[in-house]
């Protein structure tokens, strides 16, 4: 009974420390590269997808956002199976625990008002809010400024969401994510300097 005990407690002072720590798997190169991406689709979407036409809106910002979650989560499963340790390894799973289900909500809405090209207008604004949650939610594994970019994330997708364009606009979409990857960068940056300055 007393090393069951003893285990147990073992694993809720582990459950503290992969709290209190700050998750290093983001790496500040992958999320400018994946913010780089959106921007430059941003661009591109006026050569790829035809003017008002809803379902090439959608198909193209669905390949251009797997495309960045390849990008981004493809540097961190690298991460774990080849760099990280036990303790690591279970905090790379409590983040990406928590910020999964906005992926795969957001995933789930795209299906669902992807489907109704009224509603496509709404995707913009519906991605960056479900993506902001998602950053809140993971925003105790990382460096204190992600919740003002999360906060950011979801207060824009509230703008888009209230604005409603009248068509789809790739500037909604690449310009809110390529932003917000980058500036994401810039606050793991800032947080990684201040780490080595200490």
């Amino acid at each position: 009974m007393e090393v069951r005990d003893a285990l147990d407690q073992l694993d809720r002072i582990h459950d503290q420390l992969t709290r209190a720590e700050v998750y290093r798997g983001f790496r500040v190169p992958t999320v400018a590269l994946v913010g780089c991406v959106g921007l430059l689709a941003a661009v591109a979407q006026r050569w790829t997808v035809p003017d008002g036409d809803a379902a090439a809106f959608v198909w193209y910002w669905s390949a251009v956002g797997a495309a960045g979650v390849l990008i981004g989560f493809g540097a961190a499963v690298r991460s774990y199976l080849f760099r990280e340790d036990d303790f690591e390894r279970r905090r790379t799973r409590r983040v990406m625990g928590q910020f999964l289900p906005c992926v795969l909500a957001g995933g789930m809405l795209t299906a669902a008002l992807g489907r109704t090209d009224a509603f496509v207008p709404l995707l913009p604004g519906v991605w960056a809010v479900v993506f902001g949650l998602g950053v809140v939610a993971v925003r105790p594994h990382l460096p204190p400024a992600i919740g003002l970019v999360g906060a950011a994330y979801v207060l824009t997708g509230g703008l888009l969401l209230a604005w409603r364009p009248d068509g789809p606009s790739g500037w909604c979409v690449g310009g809110v994510f390529g932003t917000g990857h980058l500036v994401t960068a810039f606050v793991l940056r800032q947080a990684a300097q201040g780490d080595a300055d200490a």
